[in-house]
């Protein structure tokens, strides 16, 4: 247990810094969704002694215990400490997404970054590289990429309200006020609810590539609308005894081998 460790040097308190440098480390659940998950401040002090702090936010953590998210690494989250110190040391979250000194190119990143001198954390907040070992980053303090809440589409609604909840502002939904300890349940609850609406929409756009492809309507990537509505119509009306296949096929003008196949993806849909 990180509590018993020898290795690890008192952490300075009580001591003003005489440089600081922070961000937030954050989730990349997509390429549109984050989740702010820590606060790491670097702080150096005028006898060359220096500490990283990490203040992980508990409230959006807890949230993403079903997706095992991978944790941050070097940090022993389940010790549910505010704050976790590496004083007189580069910690793992650090040394492995960063440039050391000793690196040949290191003067050709450290300018890229729009830097005059190497600091590991201030490099990685400004950097364009990416570690390829998680999906961990760290974005400076002003980031927020929650705007408004999208209610044209409940996918989108979904996601909207997982960049109010990931970036740790104000909890409103459905125009009430949540406190913050609901943060985390609603992280978990509005996930399930974005992932079901993503399935049936990517299920909904390959129903209407085949249909516009039966139609001879279908080029590559681009799918033209079809009757969607028709489909869901003649596949509930079958089921229930009040159309035969003969008039399904008929009502959405789909040969009776891919109506079978619209019908199939319908029954798995409906099993999700």
């Amino acid at each position: 247990m990180e509590m018993y460790r020898k290795d690890l040097a008192l952490p300075y308190l009580g001591r003003y810094p005489i440089y600081t440098v922070a961000g937030e480390i954050c989730y990349r659940y997509s390429q549109t969704l984050f989740f702010k998950i820590a606060k790491i401040i670097y702080e150096r002090y005028d006898d060359e002694g220096y500490q990283y702090v990490f203040e992980p936010y508990y409230d959006v953590i807890d949230g993403l215990c079903d997706i095992d998210y991978g944790g941050i690494p070097g940090i022993d989250l389940s010790l549910r400490k505010p704050k976790y110190y590496r004083a007189d040391a580069t910690p793992v979250f650090i040394s492995e997404r960063t440039p050391s000194e000793t690196r040949v190119d290191v003067r050709d990143l450290i300018m890229e970054a729009g830097l005059e001198y190497l600091n590991r954390l201030e490099w990685l907040v400004k950097t364009d590289h990416s570690y390829s070992g998680d999906r961990l980053i760290v974005k400076n303090m002003e980031f927020n990429n929650y705007t408004s809440i999208n209610e044209v589409e409940s996918q989108w609604y979904a996601l909207s309200i997982l960049k109010m909840l990931g970036m740790r502002q104000p909890i409103t939904i459905l125009g009430k006020s949540f406190p913050d300890h609901l943060r985390a349940p609603f992280i978990r609850l509005y996930l399930i609810e974005y992932a079901i609406q993503s399935r049936k929409r990517l299920a909904n756009q390959r129903i209407g590539q085949e249909d516009a492809k039966d139609g001879g309507i279908y080029r590559g990537r681009k799918p033209i609308a079809t009757s969607v509505t028709a489909l869901h119509s003649a596949y509930e009306a079958v089921r229930a005894g009040r159309m035969t296949v003969a008039e399904a096929m008929q009502a959405t003008g789909l040969s009776r081998t891919t109506l079978y196949r619209r019908f199939k993806r319908l029954d798995a849909m409906q099993s999700d």
